[in-house]
């Protein structure tokens, strides 16, 4: 293969396979810290469809990554898999550093062992798959200024709650791959804490992510139509997060009680993580922070006032950068910091 040699630009293709969309990227990187995000010599994105199985998609991968080289004009000839650095981000909780993964609502996966399977597929044995908010997370790790230190905490609040740290220059992923659940962290507990779909209760997701969030309020609102809440969604089964924010913002009665309960428990999770990370920067991001201000100015009202003292000294507190093509890029650079080629 031509592929470009060590010492120059070397191909990594990142792939953030979602619930709904799968996106793919084909970069020709160099090793070391960006300050800027790279554009992909070739991209796609698609719907996951209804083919799901580990088999169906480990077959599509292989075909995408080649249909990405050609895309890029890069010659037949040349295409060489076991010589591009791989990485996918994935909707799931991973178990282990082999790409097994112990559960994923949105595939109906439960104890999977996808990376095996690919790298049959691929014939590769030089691959990583991350969950994909830990992708996202060295995405906005990797691409920053100079300026900008090495340890930071990322969350994202969105259909669930996740989140990602580096430390020291290290993604961390934990002994066996599940650290950084920052959804699953406990803020309730008894028979009356809420349920969360990972069925224990008491979990913050189970409060502010997003699907709690919205089937909540659709539930609550049906006996409450006069809510603001319902005119600015226009009928209850519309009812998204954002039209909680905007009537919160207003002054609506049942929006503000909503939110008096779960802004405190969100800044209660994150003022945990910052109290044992001690991060430089924390990074906010996810669909369901980027479209409910007043919701994330309360939880960091309470998280100032939860969280250890010290530990706010030199904290900086930034948007997250890369909205959807975090996952990818953060997957493709993580693969080539991790490739032997």
């Amino acid at each position: 293969m031509s592929s470009a040699g060590k010492s120059g630009p070397r191909y990594a293709l990142g792939m953030d396979i979602g619930g709904t969309h799968l996106r793919a990227g084909l970069y020709a990187l160099t090793a070391g810290r960006l300050e800027r995000a790279p554009s992909p010599i070739a991209s796609l994105r698609e719907k996951v469809g209804d083919q799901r199985s580990p088999e169906a998609l480990c077959s599509r991968i292989s075909v995408i990554l080649k249909k990405l080289w050609l895309s890029a004009g890069l010659p037949e000839s040349d295409f060489n898999v076991s010589e591009i650095a791989l990485g996918i981000a994935f909707a799931g909780m991973m178990s282990g550093h082999e790409g097994h993964v112990a559960n994923s609502p949105h595939f109906g996966w439960r104890d999977v062992p996808f990376g095996k399977l690919l790298r049959a597929e691929l014939g590769k044995s030089s691959l990583v798959i991350l969950n994909d908010v830990n992708a996202a997370t060295f995405a906005e790790f990797e691409i920053n200024p100079k300026s900008e230190r090495n340890d930071i905490l990322c969350l994202f609040v969105g259909t669930g709650i996740g989140a990602g740290a580096v430390c020291g220059d290290q993604l961390l992923l934990g002994a066996t791959n599940t650290a950084s659940e920052l959804g699953h962290v406990k803020v309730a507990w008894g028979e009356d804490a809420r349920l969360c779909a990972c069925g224990r209760r008491g979990c913050v997701e189970a409060y502010a992510g997003g699907v709690a969030l919205q089937s909540r309020a659709q539930r609550e609102l049906a006996d409450n139509p006069s809510s603001l809440v319902v005119a600015l969604a226009g009928d209850i089964s519309s009812i998204h997060p954002g039209h909680i924010d905007q009537a919160a913002a207003q002054g609506d009665i049942y929006a503000q009680s909503l939110y008096s309960e779960i802004a405190p428990l969100l800044g209660l999770a994150l003022a945990n993580a910052v109290t044992l990370l001690n991060p430089d920067m924390v990074v906010l991001g996810g669909g369901v922070l980027d479209n409910a201000p007043v919701l994330k100015e309360k939880a960091l009202e309470h998280f100032r006032e939860f969280v250890n003292p010290p530990a706010l000294i030199g904290l900086s507190i930034r948007d997250a950068r890369y909205a959807d093509s975090a996952g990818m890029l953060g997957a493709a650079l993580f693969a080539l910091r991790s490739s032997t080629l």
